[in-house]
């Protein structure tokens, strides 16, 4: 390979530019090193993910928790004592047409007793007419068994 030689200009030019491109690739180098981090950080969570919804995994065919469920944050329209809004999350199928078979493929347990259960959103379950759970998501007091 043959050997370059520079000139004087070439060098200095060089050293200018260098100068100021030096920000930028120090600035690159610590978005590589954050970049890492955080993918090492997304596979640590993947994997409690996968671990808390594996068995839901096998049962749908592969389809986790992040695939069927849709996290959804509505406003009640009113204001805590700092005048900030009341906020109050649902949980909700992405898929709402999917069927939950009513009979269990294992038989090893009876079924529930689910005649008199209520099909309503629930922040406002009810049993035999009686609610369960209020709009805040707290136990109600008037539930008897």
């Amino acid at each position: 390979m043959a050997k370059k030689v520079f000139d004087k200009f070439f060098v200095a030019n060089l050293k200018r530019t260098a100068q100021m491109v030096s920000p930028m690739v120090r600035r690159k180098q610590k978005l590589t090193e954050e970049m890492s981090k955080i993918q090492n950080e997304i596979e640590t969570l993947d994997t409690q993910i996968k671990g808390m919804d594996g068995h839901f995994r096998e049962i749908t065919g592969g389809y986790g928790v992040e695939d069927l469920i849709e996290r959804v944050v509505e406003d009640t329209g009113k204001k805590d004592k700092d005048g900030n809004p009341v906020k109050y999350t649902k949980w909700v199928l992405k898929y709402p047409e999917t069927i939950v078979p009513e009979e269990r493929e294992t038989g090893c347990c009876p079924e529930p007793d689910t005649q008199h259960i209520q099909d309503v959103p629930f922040e406002e379950a009810t049993i035999n007419g009686e609610v369960i759970m209020n709009e805040n998501n707290n136990e109600s007091e008037e539930f008897n068994i």
